[in-house]
Formats: structure tokens, C-alpha cells, sequence
């Protein structure tokens, strides 16, 4: 997948956490950064790379998997195909993006 349709594919989500109400930085194939500011009314989404409360980090398989229901974030999580840094209860929430 490009930069773009991983931001595309976030920003289509990101309304199903509307009380997330922090920063997450997605990182795919190591290169790939978006960053999503919840923290504001709409959320701002972008592809800087910023600090963030909690950063996944996810190989582009993995993710395109995730986005087409193919697999789940948290299937994948438990085999260690998405890597949490930073706050663990912004990941359980996350998993309502994915």
C-alpha cells in the first residue's frame, strides 16, 4: 500500500473512535507514517512524523490484512505482527480504527 491509501484507510476509521482523545502515530514497513491528533474536533490526520501517545507499528501485509477483514488487529497483536510502543490503554482503543 501507498502513504496514501494507509491515510486514506485511517481517516476512514478514525470516526469510530471519536472519544479516543490522544495522539497515535501508525508506522507501516518501517517508512510509512500517519499520524492521527484525536486530541482535536475533527481529528487531524497527516503523514509527519510527530510525537504521539502510543505508536503500532505494523508490517504493510499485516495491515492491508487488517483493513480488508482479512485478519484482526488484536489476532494480529497476539502474534506479534503489530508491535505497541507507548500508552496500552490508547491501544485497546485502537483496535475500533482497525
Amino acid at each position: 500500500m501507498t502513504l496514501e491509501q494507509i491515510r486514506e484507510a485511517i481517516a476512514e476509521r478514525v470516526s469510530r473512535a471519536s472519544d479516543l482523545n490522544a495522539t497515535v502515530k501508525f508506522v507501516v514497513d518501517g517508512d510509512k507514517v500517519v499520524h492521527v491528533d484525536a486530541t482535536q474536533k475533527p481529528p487531524v490526520i497527516s503523514t509527519e512524523d510527530k510525537p504521539a501517545d502510543c505508536t503500532v507499528r505494523v508490517s504493510g501485509s499485516t495491515f492491508s490484512d487488517i483493513i480488508s477483514g482479512n485478519s484482526s488487529a488484536a489476532m494480529a497483536y497476539m502474534f506479534g505482527k503489530i508491535k505497541i510502543e507507548g500508552n496500552m490503554s490508547i491501544a485497546l482503543a485502537i483496535s475500533r480504527i482497525l
